[in-house]
């Protein structure tokens, strides 16, 4: 490991991450239009999210122990060949909902590479101040891409339809998978035998034992949970109830990716400057402040998008710094603390999504009680976190 920061390795895990990220918004705008095709239901064209994060988050666990034994590089090419076998299957049986299903249950088998070795890459080349640094970029490229997905896959469903933003992820991730195989440098150079389920299951064990490490797992777990539940909520909520176009809603929701993003910038400016505990703070504060807002607040672009836009400020501040604090002290865990926190993160995403789609969520007053609840359950987190050791 290096005290400098490579850029060409961040570069390129900033990539990665982007994959699995770009994957699952790109779609979000188009589901609308897929449940009116093959005359579904929108909670059945809910699914096509929710079993790409369930085939998303699992496969993290087994892809990440397997890269600590056998190098980060052969893992990585192998996980998206399978995402570009995924993609393959849906744009050649597009005709049927059911390989539409399981076709993107394949890619995010697949593309559930990217976070873990994103993450394990940038553990595995930097140290020191530079591991906080680089880690805060990937949060943020993390966190970034699925916000401004929605934006894209917008103008390329309204343009084109949705078929076309299938094969524009077709040819995202194959130009990546040929930039990785010619320019991606291995970062784990030690060799290990490929440990057996039961030798995963005690090192995931461990790290769940660890009151530090579930804390701050929970905070990205939650934050990123709301973040995805909202984003796909919004759709629904702003085309059909107050009824724009997927080309209009993608030029509204840039406001709460500009969120993220300002979000995430002063999250590197302020916190080295008052610590990692009291910039935490920030996030439960804007929640409970969006909350309220979209509590009150008229039915119409502007205020509902600028209630999003709190929450999402909140979001940019919670995710770099719980999960800088979440792997800084896992050297030789690498993989597994990634994986943990990574598909942890998915599938509680899943998890969280599917429930919530189920309960009824659709209406901003629902939204405002779910990151009322979600912000106290951070708060309690950030306290607990800080209060334990690794």
């Amino acid at each position: 490991m290096s005290s400098k920061l490579h850029y060409r390795v961040l570069a390129l895990c900033v990539l990665i991450i982007s994959i699995g990220q770009l994957s699952m918004g790109l779609v979000f705008p188009s589901l609308p239009w897929i449940a009116k095709d093959f005359s579904v239901t929108l909670d059945q064209a809910q699914l096509l999210v929710s079993i790409y994060l369930l085939g998303f988050g699992p496969s993290q666990f087994i892809y990440g122990p397997i890269s600590d034994a056998l190098g980060r590089k052969k893992v990585l090419l192998f996980g998206l060949a399978v995402a570009l076998a995924g993609l393959m299957s849906i744009i050649f049986f597009h005709d049927s909902f059911e390989a539409l299903v399981l076709g993107r249950l394949l890619q995010g088998v697949g593309t559930g590479c990217c976070a873990v070795l994103a993450r394990a890459t940038i553990r595995d080349s930097h140290s020191g101040d530079q591991l906080a640094k680089a880690l805060a970029y990937i949060a943020m490229a993390a966190s970034i891409t699925p916000l401004f997905a929605p934006v894209i896959g917008g103008f390329i469903n309204h343009h084109f339809g949705w078929m076309m933003v299938f094969i524009s992820l077709f040819g995202y991730v194959l130009i990546a998978w040929l930039l990785l195989l010619g320019f991606f440098d291995e970062t784990r150079t030690q060799r290990a035998k490929v440990p057996s389920l039961k030798e995963m299951f005690n090192q995931y064990k461990t790290l769940l034992s660890s009151k530090y490490f579930v804390s701050f797992a929970m905070i990205t777990w939650l934050n990123f949970s709301l973040m995805i539940t909202t984003i796909s909520v919004m759709p629904f909520i702003m085309q059909n109830q107050i009824g724009m176009d997927s080309d209009e809603y993608a030029l509204w929701a840039l406001i709460p990716a500009i969120g993220m993003l300002l979000g995430t910038s002063l999250c590197n400016r302020i916190r080295p400057q008052i610590g990692t505990q009291k910039m935490l703070y920030w996030s439960p504060v804007l929640h409970v402040c969006a909350a309220l807002w979209l509590l009150f607040c008229p039915l119409e672009p502007l205020y509902v998008m600028v209630g999003q836009l709190f929450m999402i400020l909140g979001n940019g501040i919670a995710l770099p710094c719980a999960q800088t604090m979440l792997l800084q002290p896992y050297k030789k865990q690498a993989g597994a603390a990634a994986a943990m926190a990574g598909g942890g993160q998915m599938v509680m995403s899943a998890v969280v999504s599917m429930v919530l789609t189920q309960l009824g969520l659709q209406f901003t007053w629902q939204l405002a009680i779910v990151i009322a609840i979600f912000a106290a359950i951070t708060l309690t987190n950030i306290t607990r976190g800080f209060n334990s050791q690794p």
